[in-house]
């Protein structure tokens, strides 16, 4: 049994990774047109960075998918080599085989649970800062020395020399406000100058008043800022959202609500794709259209049941049970076809 057992734990997660890696290389490939082209002046450790970035932003989905098709694939290649006939030979009960996906099935919950709650907004976020700080930063590597430089509509820069990230007489002239602000010494890092030793001329009924400072910093108003959704907020924030903010309370619960449900596929997809491949005698391509069918109506299941949270109409209980009966509905049917 222990042998089975490995065999069958082994087959599935080696054709996750192989799932995986796959469905990485086709997602980060089509990301790649909509990355701001300055990005691919950076560097190629920091392009590979957002590549990274790009590809756990689809890590949900990833492992959704990968798990669902790999037990597919595994019970798929018992039936089709006719090792299952030899199992059953033995005394092995249908039960008994699937105690290693079972298994896996509950490991999986685990992990999606961690990618949902924690790795996805994250990279999300970081995704947007990573862009955000790395565009602003090549426009300001763009500044030359002893040169007016617009970097928008409303800033106007002017550096005497410039030393990687520092600065030494800097000129700044922020149309919109009507500043006019000079500093000895700049250092530029997270999408703000620090400014040394200046003065602030600012307008007003009289002519100007002028400000003096030791230390000022200055946020670049550059055009191009990558934002997070809603939807990528941490966990704490929307938490306190749900406590306090009564408008967008609702849309708070619906983002928790998915990420906290997002486990609940993984306790049967394993069980209902093994027993696919096992028990309904399709060719291969025909069982996973069947599952990619399965899959996409899961999620337009999903996308509606998390507006209609979001919109107060429906209870994330329900939300759950709907998900717990869509999926155990059919892993119960495969589980009892003959």
């Amino acid at each position: 049994m222990k042998i089975l057992y490995r065999y069958l734990s082994i087959n599935l997660i080696k054709y996750f990774f192989i799932l995986v890696g796959f469905f990485s290389v086709v997602i980060v490939s089509s990301q790649l047109l909509h990355l701001p082209t300055i990005l691919y002046h950076t560097g190629f450790f920091k392009f590979l960075q957002i590549l990274v970035f790009v590809n756990l932003s689809f890590l949900k989905y990833q492992l959704f998918f990968g798990f669902f098709i790999s037990a597919l694939l595994v019970g798929y290649s018992l039936r089709e080599n006719r090792e299952i006939y030899a199992i059953y030979s033995a005394g092995i009960s249908k039960n008994q085989i699937l105690i290693p996906v079972m298994v896996l099935s509950v490991i999986f919950v685990i992990i999606s649970l961690i990618v949902s709650l924690v790795v996805v907004p994250y990279a999300n976020r970081e995704r947007a800062r990573f862009i955000t700080v790395n565009v602003k930063k090549h426009v300001l590597d763009s500044l030359v020395e002893r040169n007016f430089m617009r970097l928008s509509d409303d800033i106007t820069i002017y550096v005497n020399r410039k030393n990687e990230n520092e600065m030494d007489d800097i000129f700044i002239f922020n149309k919109k406000e009507g500043l006019t602000i000079t500093a000895k010494k700049a250092l530029f890092s997270d999408n703000r100058l620090t400014l040394e030793n200046g003065f602030i001329q600012i307008p007003s009924e009289e002519g100007f008043n002028l400000l003096k400072f030791e230390k000022y910093r200055f946020v670049l108003d550059i055009k191009y800022i990558k934002r997070y959704e809603f939807e990528d907020m941490d966990n704490k924030t929307l938490i306190t959202i749900i406590k306090q903010n009564q408008k967008e309370k609702n849309r708070a619960i619906g983002v928790m609500a998915e990420r906290l449900f997002f486990g609940i596929p993984f306790l049967f997809t394993g069980i209902l794709g093994f027993m696919l491949g096992l028990q309904f005698h399709k060719s291969r391509d025909a069982l996973i259209g069947l599952v990619v069918l399965i899959s996409i109506l899961y999620l337009v299941l999903n996308t509606y049941s998390v507006k209609l949270i979001q919109k107060g109409t429906l209870h994330p209980a329900v939300y759950a049970g709907i998900l717990v009966i869509y999926f155990g509905g059919l892993t119960y049917f495969f589980y009892r076809k003959r």
